[in-house]
């Protein structure tokens, strides 16, 4: 009668070589994104380029990882602070030619403005994975997506760029989504490219709807 081996877990009859435990063909590469211990930055810097070039094991890694929402946070935050700032810079030509500037009043409106992006972003990508569990029924977690999607957001330093950077950013974006909605939530690419094209179109709609009703 056939036997398995506890270690290896292959079948065998009377005799059997064990050659040691086997890997599971099941767990993630040996490349997989592991978080470290202590302080590490540069470590997170290199799994967000990894998210913005679309590696699963990136994406998979920082979905898994909680340190990576603090991370991930701070590349949001950075990335806003540059959307904001491009538009600022005649008021720093005016503060160096000597002139005053209502600083006050400009960081009361830019803080508001990143904590109306802030609730945006969780609303935006909550929502798109509540519908990716109703449509498509995808596996994975709210704090998934939202840890992969902010270690991704390194992208919006290209917003810089001039004339083309808000375009490739947003596309960027759009795009990461795609894979993130892909490998976290475990979905179809054609789904999560998709839902991805849907959530976003929604929500520029809505931003259009906001800025019209400002004029």
């Amino acid at each position: 009668m056939p036997q398995q081996c506890a270690l290896c877990g292959q079948s065998f009859g009377i005799t059997h070589t064990c050659p040691g435990a086997i890997p599971s063909a099941t767990l993630p590469p040996e490349t997989q994104w592991v978080a470290p211990t202590g302080f590490s930055p540069l470590h997170y810097v290199r799994e967000a380029i990894g998210v913005a070039r679309f590696e699963d094991t990136a994406i998979l890694g920082a979905s898994r990882d909680g340190i990576a929402f603090v991370y991930g946070s701070l590349f949001w935050l950075v990335g806003r602070l540059l959307i904001y700032g491009v538009p600022l810079t005649p008021y720093f030509r005016a503060v160096a030619r000597g002139f005053e500037v209502p600083w006050a009043r400009i960081i009361f409106v830019v803080a508001f403005s990143i904590a109306f992006d802030a609730a945006l972003f969780f609303t935006q990508y909550g929502l798109a994975h509540l519908l990716a569990r109703w449509w498509f029924g995808a596996r994975g977690s709210y704090a998934g997506i939202f840890r992969a999607m902010l270690m991704g957001s390194i992208v919006m330093c290209a917003y810089v760029i001039p004339f083309v950077g808000p375009l490739v950013a947003g596309l960027w974006m759009i795009a990461i989504l795609m894979r993130v909605f892909e490998e976290v939530d475990g979905i179809e690419r054609m789904k999560a490219f998709g839902l991805s094209i849907l959530i976003n179109g929604l929500f520029f709609a809505i931003a259009l709807a906001i800025a019209s009703s400002r004029r």
